[in-house]
């Protein structure tokens, strides 16, 4: 009787035995195969072994690494072309991962004997070189890195050109690595990124600074003979004028208004041009004196200043100084202070 038993307690452990060789040759015999229910991306790589999954996923998903990537910074565009990157869809580890997410989280006699479907889906894996992409971000933060830069004004075209204001900035490095890796290694389809930064100061002057310290603004277009005048930085009015003549010019430049003076005497140079006149001083109301009305000195003699010369206005016609119609220079006059600025162009 014990004998019985312990033979049939011994035929039981080799079937047992048997058994669990037969289950874990079978499973053995399924490991390069991916479990059903396994997609890759969009690609339904399930019951395959490993070679057909790979040559799927080669065909279907090969133009799924973007072509290039934009990153932006207010109107700037920079390119990095993944090629450049090295980036490729690595298709050896992407169905690897696949093969392992199939057998992951049970066992052999659970894989062969229960269900073996898995619902799950993997990323594509995307290799690619992080020098690369860490050198095309210094590339950008050379362009885009930036000090803080105070307000300023100048004379473009003949007008007043207003600059504003904008803070110091630095790109954050880490971050828009960080940003190119993921869009990189995501596969996804291309889209701009734009470019992480941190504000590292600010501005002393704002145009609203400006607009407080220059009240008034004149700007002179020798050009088109005409001077414009502006009030907190808007152009408030347009007046014709006579320039210096061919010889006489005034040199472009910014300059203030440094003297004012109503029915101005006229100081006449030691020049040749001067004739009879030249070194004396002639006195307001002497029909003499070509500065009518009134004057705003800006430069080594030279002003802005009345004359009844009219069919002179809109040519080339003085001797460096800025001529205006007696009624316009009045009027411009009570709103000009000392230290006005004039861009003369």
């Amino acid at each position: 009787m014990n004998r019985a038993v312990v033979a049939i307690g011994a035929a039981v452990v080799a079937l047992a035995a048997v058994f669990i060789v037969v289950v874990l040759v079978i499973d053995s015999s399924r490991d390069d195969e991916i479990a059903e229910g396994i997609r890759i991306g969009r690609v339904d790589v399930g019951g395959l072994d490993v070679k057909q999954a790979r040559e799927r996923v080669q065909r279907e998903l090969a133009g799924s690494v973007p072509r290039r990537v934009t990153v932006t910074h207010r109107k700037e565009r920079f390119v990095l072309r993944t090629d450049k990157a090295k980036a490729r869809l690595d298709v050896k580890g992407t169905v690897e991962a696949a093969r392992r997410r199939g057998r992951a989280g049970n066992n052999a006699f659970s894989r062969v004997l229960g269900s073996s479907e898995v619902d799950a889906t993997i990323a594509p894996k995307i290799d690619y070189s992080r020098p690369a992409i860490e050198g095309f971000v210094e590339r950008v933060a050379k362009r885009v890195d930036d000090p803080a830069k105070d307000a300023d004004i100048d004379i473009r075209d003949g007008k007043l050109s207003r600059q504003p204001a904008h803070n110091g900035v630095n790109v954050k490095r880490p971050q828009l690595v960080a940003a190119l890796v993921k869009h990189m290694t995501t596969a996804s389809g291309e889209q701009a990124i734009a470019v992480p930064v941190k504000v590292t100061e600010r501005p002393d002057e704002t145009l609203a600074d400006l607009a407080k310290k220059y009240p008034t603004v004149l700007a002179v277009d020798r050009d088109a003979k005409e001077l414009r005048f502006y009030k907190r930085l808007r152009l408030v009015d347009k007046y014709e004028i006579a320039v210096g003549q061919g010889g006489f010019d005034t040199a472009a430049g910014r300059y203030d208004i440094k003297e004012k003076d109503v029915d101005p005497p006229w100081h006449a140079p030691d020049k040749a041009w001067a004739g009879d006149l030249a070194g004396r001083t002639i006195p307001p109301g002497d029909p003499q004196n070509p500065l009518k009305a009134r004057w705003m000195g800006f430069y080594d003699g030279q002003g802005i200043h009345g004359t009844d010369d009219i069919a002179s206005l809109g040519t080339a016609a003085s001797h460096g100084c800025i001529r205006m119609a007696v009624p316009e220079v009045k009027q411009l006059f009570g709103q000009v202070k000392i230290g006005t600025p004039l861009f003369l162009q």
